[in-house]
Parts: structure tokens; sequence; C-alpha cells
């Protein structure tokens, strides 16, 4: 009597877990489609806002940017340059001179790797002077302040 009591248990038991990761599972699922979702929709809202701009003369008024070369400065590495091309039209070509924050130890090794990997990278303009790039398909963001800026045709 008591072996068989024990042995209903035990199904109930494995019965639960079994629907316990199955719910857990679902989740885990769902938890990704809404990530990529979130993720599909910041890009199309920064691509939403460069269409906007009529003949875009800044490299920040680019709906899409590759980072060609980051360069910190050897005695501040507040001051960045970065030489960044427009992929869908390779002749067109910028050079970056952004400003860090102080504090920020995160910032640069993310330039280089996306450098490095030639990520897409969307740039988008903030109040003033200041910037954010953001990988595309990520939620991976730097934030500057533009320096100066020098557009030019790729050669």
């Amino acid at each position: 009597m008591v072996l068989s009591r024990l042995r209903d248990y035990r199904r109930y038991v494995i019965v639960a877990a079994a629907l316990v990761g199955v719910v857990v599972f679902v989740a885990a699922w769902l938890a990704l489609a809404a990530y990529l979702v979130h993720l599909g929709n910041l890009d199309a809202l920064a691509l939403a806002e460069k269409i906007a701009v009529p003949g875009p003369d800044s490299a920040l008024d680019w709906p899409d940017l590759n980072l060609r070369a980051v360069v910190a400065q050897p005695d501040d590495q507040l001051l960045v340059l970065l030489h960044v091309i427009w992929p869908a039209h390779p002749g067109r070509a910028a050079m970056l001179l952004v400003a860090l924050d102080q504090g920020d130890r995160r910032s640069l090794p993310l330039l280089s790797q996306w450098c490095a990997c030639r990520a897409s990278v969307c740039p988008l303009r903030q109040p003033g002077t200041g910037l954010e790039l953001r990988r595309r398909q990520s939620l991976e963001r730097v934030h500057a302040l533009l320096v100066a800026e020098d557009t030019a045709p790729a050669g």
C-alpha cells in the first residue's frame, strides 16, 4: 500500500517537473521573440528617421555606417578618431573626432571590437553635439560628443 502511494507520488512529481520544463521553455522562446522584435523596432525606427533627412551631408545622418579605423589619442584616451564609411555608398567616408566620457572604460574597446568585425552601426544625433552609436541587431551603445567631422569621398 505504501509502495503504491510512493509510486503514484513519483509519477505526479515527474509530470509536474515536465510541465514546469515545458512552461520554462515556452517562456524562454517568448522572451527571445520579444527581444528580437524590440531590436527590429529600434533598427526600423532609426532607419525611418534617417530616410526623412534629404541628402545627408553629415555621417551622423547616414542610415548605416561601418567603422574602418578607431584611433585613440596616445596621451588622452578620451579623444578618439573614427574613420567611417557608408556601406551602401562606398565612395562616402568621414573622419569623426569624438570625446568619450571621463569614466567610460568600455566604449573604446567596444568601438575597436565593432571595427574588427565590420559591424553595422547606426549613428544617432543627441541634443547639442552629442551622438550615440548603436550596433545594429544589438543593444550595445556608445555615447560621445562630436568634436569635429570631416566628410570626404573615400579614396
